[in-house]
């Protein structure tokens, strides 16, 4: 009876023991995919078509590729996150890094974010698609433009980078309400809420601005169609402002095109904030707009002034700090050494008398 007892209490331990070696492993498995950045999402570590929704998780960068579109999303509600690695292209002609669309139907709610796109002619490209977004995007080094949308509005752009394209940074048409919070350019980082724009960075900004200075953030931009607007929030700090030698609260959004003028209507600058903020409401050619405030004047320098010797008569000659004094008592044009010599000489003539 005895042995029964312990042969039984045996298999149970051996139980809870496999049970507990089998939870052991879930959480290893677990940790795993969270070190990993997966989170549960659908793994890719080459270039693909996503058609279904859901998550998806880029495991390594991807080199050299010479496909025309590396990763094709075709589904709504998708999030396709990079992890932070690279897909890199051949500079295949008309090729994408990461193209959102489907030919067939609309799309909608689709998010790219934490991935470097570089060596395509457009890095990501977003065609047919409302309320989609780019997330920590960096989109650079491009043939063409880093990104680029098409029919698709109310796009949100949240930490953008696209430098060193050829064209275009950012290139929209036929998108009304593409917002962007830290857009980075070459020569300048922006916010703003745009329809049918174009912006890229500027190497240098012309001369000719009417008795101001530029501060170091500039910006091209360009209509793309009809109603082309853009309410842009340019930032700066405070030793952009010294370089700059320009008074803060005189800042102001400038454009050129062939002229300076100052940007018409809304256009302030938030001293609290650090931005100057903007409409441009009839977008044309592409232009150079930067905040530009009135050079600061240059302190006189102080000159010295005659000051006074202190004298023990009224009338004795003070013409500042290099001028000698001669009092009464000495005589004009006297002073102790001549006196010294007078005297000496007084005592020599009186001696030879004798």
């Amino acid at each position: 009876m005895h042995h029964g007892r312990r042969v039984g209490l045996v298999v149970c331990l051996l139980v809870v023991a496999v049970g507990v070696a089998g939870v052991g492993g879930l959480a290893s498995a677990q940790s795993t995919s969270d070190t990993n950045g997966t989170n549960g999402a659908t793994t890719i570590d080459s270039c693909r078509t996503i058609a279904n929704d859901g998550e998806y998780a880029l495991t390594s960068d991807i080199e050299d590729s010479n496909r025309t579109v590396c990763v094709q999303i075709l589904s709504d509600d998708v999030v396709f996150d990079g992890n932070g690695h690279t897909i890199n292209g051949a500079n295949a002609s008309e090729s994408v890094g990461v193209k959102v669309n489907n030919s067939l139907t609309g799309l909608s709610n689709v998010t790219v974010r934490n991935v470097t796109t570089t060596g395509w002619t457009a890095g990501v490209y977003y065609q047919g698609v409302t309320n989609g977004s780019l997330e920590t995007v960096n989109a650079s080094a491009n043939a063409r433009n880093g990104v680029l949308l098409r029919d698709a509005p109310n796009t949100a752009l949240r930490n953008v980078t696209a430098v060193d394209n050829d064209r275009w940074s950012l290139y929209t048409t036929n998108s009304s309400g593409v917002a962007a919070e830290r857009f980075e350019t070459n020569t300048s980082t922006l916010s703003f809420v745009a329809t049918n724009a174009a912006l890229t960075g500027v190497e240098s900004v012309p001369g000719g601005l009417p008795n101001r200075t530029a501060i170091d953030q500039h910006v091209g931009m360009a209509g793309t169609g009809q109603n082309a607007t853009i309410r842009v929030i340019v930032g700066y700090d405070d030793a952009s402002v010294a370089d700059a030698n320009v008074t803060e609260n005189s800042l102001r959004l400038w454009g050129y095109e062939r002229n300076w003028s100052q940007v018409p209507g809304v256009n302030y600058v938030n001293t609290d904030r650090n931005v100057v903020v903007a409409n441009v409401s009839a977008l044309g050619n592409t232009s150079t707009f930067a905040p530009a405030g009135q050079t600061t004047t240059p302190t006189p320098t102080a000159t010295r002034t005659a000051t006074a010797t202190a004298t023990d008569e009224p009338g004795a000659a003070a013409t500042g700090d290099a001028a000698e004094t001669t009092t009464a008592g000495d005589g004009p044009g006297f002073g102790l050494v001549v006196a010294v010599v007078a005297l000496l000489a007084m005592a020599l003539v009186a001696r030879r008398q004798n």
